[in-house]
């Protein structure tokens, strides 16, 4: 008897250590500051005894190994691994699979590309924000008020992501905040607890792009914590959710390569550009989640993640080393558009270090803004603009955005999807009122960088269509010493 008592403890100690939601990221610093490595994510149900990557050039040899460490944050919701690899040969084909050696429990073997070390690398990344969870058919609406809908998806965003990984046409992907969106999840099953059961769903339906190339993420409002009405009457569930803390744990962000916070804000090279995340969430003046999460119950902290003027000091000596170091291109990226974070002295470092493009969601739809010292610049093709461009990327369809994607439109006629002047029915939520071109049709950007020029592309995410287009190109010495009045 007393042998069947250990074979049955034996076998549930290591029965739900299999790997899932398996996602990449950016790792580490070469001289130059380019990405020398990949951290490799994942979750599983019950702690492993080891969290190892084995990985190398062929896909029946993978003769390399590391390990890294677990993360765990409240009772009953599973384990989250966290493996750097490093020192790792640039623009190189690599094979690995993720798992425990100690219990025998590994994935499928997935492949990626690791980071070019070239300042002339020319590439292509996918750019968005708010991106819910599959959609209303699957996940049926119970509740419908306070901005949520009764028909949604985020399904059509998914699959232009999945062609463009199959077309090679991407190399990465960030997503500037609003993940998943699991603290809306309640809405599907208002009696339960699903925030952790959303989070997990939300990762393992993105496995097969995010086990294959980058996911970075910035954080958005809805990051902050569950205030669900499980997570509200439950205070054990609510404070163990609260500031930012699955965000903080699930995912692994280089913020230790560039003396960044968390997941909160970081930075990193690839090719002609340096990439800035920021927090427009907390640790600034005026910040909405300064003090609490989204909900703003008193008891749901939030905040804090570093000193005071810790965030602000950081983001204005990451963008000087950027201008000093010559960078030809800085593009900065948060969930808020700018009008949002008028008091915050963010705008002030993005002039002051002449940042030329700004990427933002929060608002469920997309508008794109002349350059911020040029208002009346409407234009397709800026050589020299004065100032940054923000596009506001938000569309790419959640559980607070309506159903709504573009029609067909006649072959070799263009777009026929026209501009709305006004981006936002909130004044509050933009920085212009004149954008160049905006549109509340579900859509998603993509970003194709060389060292001459910027190219932004706005695509339908129903049909595929090019709906908006920009392009930057600079001189040299306007890169440097580009005059902002």
């Amino acid at each position: 008897m007393a042998w069947q008592v250990f074979f049955l403890c034996s076998v549930a100690a290591s029965a739900h250590v299999e790997p899932e939601q398996i996602h990449l990221a950016f790792a580490g610093q070469d001289a130059s500051g380019y990405p020398s490595g990949m951290t490799v994510s994942w979750f599983s149900r019950d702690e492993p005894k080891d969290s190892t990557v084995q990985y190398g050039l062929s896909a029946s040899q993978l003769d390399q190994s590391a390990t890294g460490h677990v993360k765990h944050y409240m009772r009953n919701a599973g384990f989250h691994s966290h493996v750097e690899i490093l020192n790792l040969k640039p623009s190189t084909m690599y094979f690995y699979r993720v798992g425990s050696s100690k219990d025998s429990k590994w994935s499928e073997v997935w492949s990626f590309v690791s980071a070019s070390q070239s300042a002339d690398a020319s590439f292509s990344m996918a750019v968005f924000g708010d991106m819910g969870w599959e959609s209303s058919v699957e996940r049926p609406m119970i509740i419908t008020a306070h901005g949520l809908e009764k028909k949604w998806s985020a399904k059509e965003s998914r699959a232009t992501l999945e062609k463009w990984k199959d077309e090679k046409s991407i190399d990465f992907i960030w997503h500037v905040g609003d993940i998943g969106y699991m603290d809306d999840s309640y809405a599907h099953s208002p009696l339960r607890f699903t925030y952790e059961t959303a989070y997990n769903g939300y990762l393992n339906w993105l496995q097969n792009l995010t086990a294959t190339m980058p996911y970075m993420v910035s954080p958005g409002n809805h990051e902050s914590e569950c205030h669900s009405p499980a997570c509200v009457v439950d205070p054990f569930l609510g404070r163990a959710l609260m500031n930012f803390t699955a965000f903080n744990h699930r995912w692994h962000m280089p913020s230790s390569s560039c003396a960044g916070r968390a997941n909160m804000w970081y930075s990193f090279n690839v090719g002609p550009v340096h990439f800035v995340s920021l927090n427009t969430e907390t640790d600034f003046p005026g910040a909405e989640e300064a003090k609490t999460g989204d909900g703003h119950f008193s008891w749901l902290k939030a905040g804090g993640f570093g000193a005071e003027g810790e965030y602000l000091r950081w983001l204005e000596a990451d963008l000087k080393a950027a201008r000093d170091a010559g960078k030809k291109w800085i593009i900065a990226g948060g969930h808020r558009p700018l009008m949002r974070l008028s008091h915050s002295g963010m705008i002030e470092l993005l002039e002051k270090y002449k940042v030329d493009l700004y990427f933002a969601g929060h608002a469920h739809k997309y508008w794109r803004d002349p350059p911020s010292a040029d208002v009346n610049a409407s234009a397709k093709f800026y050589k020299d603009p004065k100032g940054y461009i923000q596009v506001v990327a938000g569309g790419a369809g959640c559980d607070e955005m309506a159903f709504k994607v573009a029609p067909q439109c006649p072959a070799g006629e263009g777009t026929c999807v026209r501009s709305e002047q006004t981006p936002d029915e909130d004044p509050a939520k933009t920085s212009q009122l004149n954008p160049v071109y905006a549109t509340d049709v579900y859509s998603v950007g993509r970003l194709n960088v060389k060292t001459s020029a910027l190219h932004f592309e706005l695509i339908d995410s129903k049909h595929g269509q090019l709906l908006d287009e920009v392009v930057v190109t600079k001189t040299a010495r306007a890169s440097l010493t580009q005059n902002l009045v």
